[in-house]
């Protein structure tokens, strides 16, 4: 009986193993993005992105950290909202801060709505386009080829 048990039991993780590999690769039907996020020439320190599809279905998004995107998106054509924040030092921390290690805030930046709650920025994700630079501006240029025209 102990033997039958063990095989069900072995047989039951090789089962679990499969399908959690099976969920790790591309599978999903999901985009790995890649690229860089800049306003006026410097890099978003911190932020979020979100792929959002022009004709309905699921959504994508990620983070920014230090200007590089870290995101996943289906393939299609995209709306893509961006929201950025600068970490700044607090000034004069009391000693709870500083023990806490409550040194750092975050700011949201200034970016024009175009880039985000009324975005115009538009790109098309697929398994070969993937890598996206969005040099954002305070004048709200919208990058070359990023317009959706």
């Amino acid at each position: 009986m102990q033997s039958l048990l063990y095989r069900i039991c072995q047989s039951s993780l090789v089962v679990t193993a499969i399908l959690l590999l099976a969920g790790c690769g591309s599978s999903n039907g999901m985009v790995n993005i890649a690229g860089t996020v800049t306003f006026d020439g410097e890099p978003v320190q911190n932020g979020s992105i979100t792929f959002m599809p022009i004709e309905g279905g699921t959504m994508g998004g990620g983070l920014i950290e230090n200007g590089r995107i870290i995101a996943e998106s289906p393939p299609g054509k995209m709306a893509v909202q961006i929201h950025g924040q600068k970490i700044v030092k607090v000034e004069n921390p009391s000693k709870e801060q500083i023990e806490r290690g409550l040194t750092e805030d975050r700011v949201p930046l200034k970016i024009p709505t175009v880039y985000n709650t009324a975005s115009k920025l538009r790109v098309t994700i697929s398994p070969d386009q993937k890598t996206f630079d969005f040099n954002l501006t305070k004048d709200g240029k919208i990058p070359e080829g990023m317009s959706g025209q």
